[in-house]
């Protein structure tokens, strides 16, 4: 059962023993993807992006419970700790990235009002942004965007 507050439920996440880098590399890249797909949720009053805002938000939570308990098993000495605490912040500041997000979202929702002039006054966006999934079977499986534009597929 998910705390009412809508943060992750601490006893749900599982420790997984995963370099702390390659979490902050997962979170850098869903907090990009997360700001672009609240803004163009609320650009679009799109409430399927809108949600999936709120569950890229849910993954965010899992991440940065993982990165603290991996941070916390990493940290041996004080000198570690201290080393260790700047990481920690960053770890903060992703949370608060996805809780904004997830805030927009909510907008978009209805769950949060936002005068009908200050909807409007919101530029267009050209393009709308959405998450997909890639089979394992595709030619873009494993591939970066840049890479697969580049190579003609």
């Amino acid at each position: 059962m998910a705390p009412l507050d809508g943060s992750v439920d601490t006893r749900a996440v599982e420790y997984r023993p995963v370099g702390v880098k390659d979490l902050l590399v997962s979170m850098k890249d869903s907090s990009e993807l997360i700001v672009d797909l609240a803004y163009s949720a609320l650009l679009h009053n799109s409430e399927d992006l809108a949600g999936e805002v709120l569950e890229l938000e849910e993954e965010m939570d899992v991440l940065q419970m993982q990165a603290r308990m991996n941070m916390l098993l990493a940290a041996r000495t004080t000198e570690d700790a201290k080393q260790l605490a700047p990481v920690l912040g960053i770890i903060g500041a992703a949370e608060k990235i996805s809780e904004a997000a997830g805030d927009i979202a909510q907008v978009v929702l209805g769950e949060e009002d936002l005068p009908g002039a200050i909807r409007t006054a919101l530029p267009e966006a050209m393009e709308v942004l959405a998450r997909a999934t890639v089979s394992d079977s595709s030619a873009y499986e494993g591939r970066a965007l840049g890479e697969a534009r580049t190579s003609g597929y």
